[in-house]
């Protein structure tokens, strides 16, 4: 299942990137995050892992993510190591007068054939829902 969700922010790109790239900002926007933890050493770049679990129903969802994408201040993609298949971007766009679009897309995969794919449809709506509340909330954070 692919999902997408963007918003305009009230600041620049690179203001935007700061909490982007800031994995301690993740609990602060991340809606239905129930575990985020830093699993590697180091600054955060591609290879960061991070162990992710976010609510979706009454299921925690998720696994240990690897950064592979970190293009400042543009694009951050991650994809799920272990867990459900999942690949992640926060990608970040010039929108002319000082602000920002931001776009949050998910991809996601349920292991179990076609079960899987019924679980995939059922989830969407409220995993649609968790990332319409996470750019809402990515938006208030960085414009405050």
């Amino acid at each position: 299942m692919r999902l997408s969700r963007s918003v305009i922010v009230d600041v620049e790109p690179h203001l935007v990137w700061k909490h982007i790239s800031d994995p301690g900002c993740y609990p602060e926007f991340m809606a239905h995050l129930e575990r985020w933890e830093t699993v590697t050493e180091g600054p955060v770049g591609v290879g960061s892992r991070y162990t992710v679990h976010w609510k979706v129903g009454s299921v925690p969802i998720g696994g240990v993510i690897e950064v592979v994408e970190f293009d400042e201040p543009r694009d951050l993609a991650w994809i799920g190591i272990t867990g459900v298949t999942l690949r992640g971007r926060f990608r970040m766009r010039d929108a002319g007068d000082g602000r920002t679009k931001v776009t949050f897309r998910l991809a996601y995969e349920a292991p179990g054939g076609l079960l899987g794919l019924i679980a995939d449809r059922v989830a969407a709506r409220q995993v649609g829902s968790i990332m319409n509340e996470t750019v809402k909330r990515l938006k208030v954070l960085v414009e405050s």
